[in-house]
């Protein structure tokens, strides 16, 4: 992994012609390169460590990441701001679906909270009813056979509903991707809309129906043959749903 973080982040670098060595010109604290310190956060979050705890592994993992210079935890504090830093992030986000562009072709969505302190835990404190404060959420689309992440977004608020991101989520996944077979997510995505965008591209949809829900289409036929498919055949319905939960240990990777 250090391996590929090194030169899937040199390659972006090349590719966006970034300097390895900044020019210092004006007085104060020097420029760190963009490329190293995207190599430090990307360090820190495969290991889930502190900025101080990356600080010491990057001495550690020198040679290995090819680091030009070392730096302290502040300067991957103020990296998360960088907007050649998160450049960089994007451009690495992006190199790494492209080897499954052909390979991947069933999907899910899925959110989580990522906490804005080590200190706190999404899991527990979501069982405590205390999910708003300190935390932001994340939607993610997510290959159920790679598991790797295919679009992504941040909730304005942490207590939106999840549904009104899917287009989005859906969008992207679509642009990466060369189709998309297969649709599956949870009842919080559960609408006709979101059964019609699945199915404009090529999707079966597959998203847990919630009680009381009707047959009637209103016009989208997608969601009626949803519905006649779980009657006709549970089993296999809720085999090709059940794929979702590779989605879910996407946050656990």
């Amino acid at each position: 992994m250090l391996c590929l973080i090194r030169d899937i982040v040199e390659q972006v670098a090349h590719n966006l012609d970034l300097p390895k060595t900044p020019k210092h010109k004006k007085p104060g604290r020097p420029k760190i390169s963009s490329a190293d310190t995207a190599k430090g956060i990307l360090l820190a979050q495969y290991f889930g460590l502190s900025n101080r705890a990356t600080q010491g592994c990057m001495l550690l993992f020198k040679e290995k990441l090819c680091l030009t210079v070392l730096f302290s935890y502040q300067t991957i504090e103020r990296a998360y701001g960088d907007m050649e830093v998160r450049q960089i992030l994007q451009e690495v986000f992006e190199l790494t679906n492209v080897p499954l562009k052909e390979l991947e072709h069933e999907f899910g969505p899925d959110a989580t909270g990522l906490s804005t302190s080590a200190k706190q835990n999404y899991e527990m404190d979501r069982q405590k009813n205390q999910v708003c404060k300190g935390y932001e959420k994340i939607l993610v689309m997510a290959g159920f056979n790679y598991k790797i992440i295919s679009s992504f977004k941040f909730a304005r608020n942490p207590t939106d509903h999840e549904s009104p991101y899917f287009e989005s989520l859906l969008d992207e996944t679509a642009k990466r991707y060369s189709r998309v077979d297969l649709m599956a997510g949870d009842c919080a995505y559960l609408s006709r809309h979101n059964c019609s965008l699945a199915a404009s591209i090529g999707a079966v949809p597959r998203f847990y129906p919630k009680q009381g829900r009707s047959l009637c289409q209103r016009g989208i036929r997608a969601w009626r043959i949803m519905f006649e498919d779980l009657m006709a055949d549970p089993q296999k319905w809720l085999e090709q749903y059940h794929k979702r939960s590779n989605t879910e240990g996407c946050f656990q990777l």
